[in-house]
């Protein structure tokens, strides 16, 4: 297998893990290389068998006395009653959320469920779950202003440890800020017993981060964004142990489940680093965004963020490939983007997105990313760097080696494998350069005056 190098090369087929989550974590700030001050902002990881019976403890060491907890009736089975019993055990008291449905959405609705329960004798927050409880778990614990403890039931995303929640505002997923987590726990005798999906996200939503990284370093060249080697050298080593444990996804092995959660968190340290979600996302994640909210607006159900974040990270893999067989022609690039219709385009946008759309067309107007002058710029040094653009997307794996690792999670591989169309998948690629305000492939194809080309190629009609 193939690693998305970085600049000092850490990653090879004898590389291991530079440094144990607890010394990440317990480094806390320090002054980088990079001209930054990192911040872990987590206080504490505790990953292993019989982390649950820690619980008490931990809240105790956090000044909790009486936790608000938050679960679902899925959660509740997986992790949450055994959890109350060790609370009420430890003699302390506790209010407890539980959502009606299996599955809520991580929306306004939900968020102002759970606060309308609130009990405010409660002095910390304590969710079980995974992706969406956590978010909503940060968002509860930033507004009540207390300590907040995660409780994972699936190594199934990379929020865990992160300081923001991924929610659905207005109709378009958007990134807020919120309450990092003070502490993760991870038993795993319940990650293990997780269903296969979860796990299969889970190490979905690392493989994604071979894109993440790559256009996190084309970025920095194109547009001169802020970048971190040692960030993206934390990044590589969680995804490294995913992918040499990989072995262990269909048997639930311990060790698969141990890396994967590792990885989550370990993502979650990078991105508070950073202060950016740049090491964790990438147009991968913009693929997931987009078939989220068109789910949502056309009363349809989404598969998890990280099995459609891997089989998007197969997708960029092809469109990556497609770069590397373009050379940067400065006249056709200025030509697409003077024919390039912004009218027309918003209203593909609304047809495709409904609601959604708005939101996503107010952001133009703070990025103008389609300002010419900008894309003028943009194109002069993309070409000018177009060598050191062709060695990093060199560095990604090449499609059969990324499909035979998905061959040993057995997770899905197409659209068609999670009730999505071609035409979908091809629509959600023309939409990811409008997600976020961050340069990826779809921002370098449109700059290059080849997204068309490109989308026929590996999206044909």
């Amino acid at each position: 297998m193939t690693y998305c190098k970085t600049e000092n090369d850490r990653i090879g087929k004898e590389h291991k893990m530079a440094h144990t989550i607890e010394e990440y974590i317990d480094r806390g700030a320090f002054l980088c290389k990079c001209g930054k001050t990192h911040e872990p902002k987590i206080k504490k990881a505790v990953i292993g068998d019989g982390a649950l019976e820690k619980v008490p403890q931990i809240l105790a060491e956090l000044g909790g006395t009486k936790p608000f907890v938050i679960c679902d009736p899925n959660t509740y089975r997986a992790a949450g009653e055994r959890v109350l019993d060790i609370i009420k055990g430890a003699g302390m008291e506790y209010a407890l959320f539980t959502f009606s449905e299996g599955h809520p959405e991580p929306d306004e609705k939900a968020v102002g469920s759970v606060m309308l329960h609130y009990d405010s004798s409660c002095d910390i927050i304590l969710g079980v779950g995974s992706g969406v409880l956590n978010d909503i778990g940060k968002i509860i614990a930033d507004i009540a202003h207390a300590p907040y403890v995660i409780v994972g039931t699936a190594p199934s995303m990379d929020g865990y440890a992160s300081g923001t929640s991924s929610v659905i505002r207005d109709n378009l997923k958007v990134s807020v800020n919120s309450h990092c987590p003070d502490v993760v726990v991870g038993d795993l005798d319940v990650l293990s017993h997780a269903p296969l999906e979860m796990l299969q996200s889970g190490i979905g939503d690392m493989i994604a981060k071979y894109i993440s990284i790559a256009e996190w370093r084309i970025s920095n060249i194109i547009n001169g964004e802020y970048y971190c080697a040692d960030i993206a050298a934390i990044i590589n080593d969680a995804l490294f142990k995913c992918v040499e444990n990989a072995d262990g996804v269909k048997s639930h092995d311990k060790e698969v489940c141990r890396a994967v959660m590792e990885g989550m968190v370990l993502s979650g340290v990078a991105a508070n680093y950073a202060g950016i979600s740049r090491p964790v996302s990438g147009m991968e994640h913009y693929f997931s965004h987009v078939w989220d909210m068109r789910m949502i607006e056309f009363g349809r159900p989404a598969d998890l963020h990280g099995v459609q974040c891997g089989i998007a990270t197969i997708d960029a893999i092809k469109i990556y490939d497609e770069i590397k067989k373009i050379t940067p022609d400065r006249e056709k690039a200025k030509k697409y983007v003077e024919s390039f219709d912004y009218e027309n385009w918003k209203a593909f946008l609304r047809k495709n997105l409904g609601r959604g759309a708005e939101q996503m067309i107010k952001n133009e107007e703070k990025e103008k990313k389609y300002d010419k002058a900008a894309h003028a710029a943009r194109l002069e040094n993309i070409i000018a760097h177009w060598d050191e653009i062709l060695d990093i997307i060199n560095g990604l794996p090449s499609l059969c080696e990324l499909e035979a690792l998905f061959e040993k999670t057995g997770a899905p591989r197409t659209v068609e494998d999670i009730g999505l169309t071609k035409e979908e998948e091809r629509m959600a690629f023309l939409m990811t350069k409008d997600v976020r305000d961050k340069y990826i492939a779809s921002r370098l194809l449109w700059d290059l005056g080849e997204l068309d080309s490109v989308c026929d190629k590996v999206f044909p009609i």
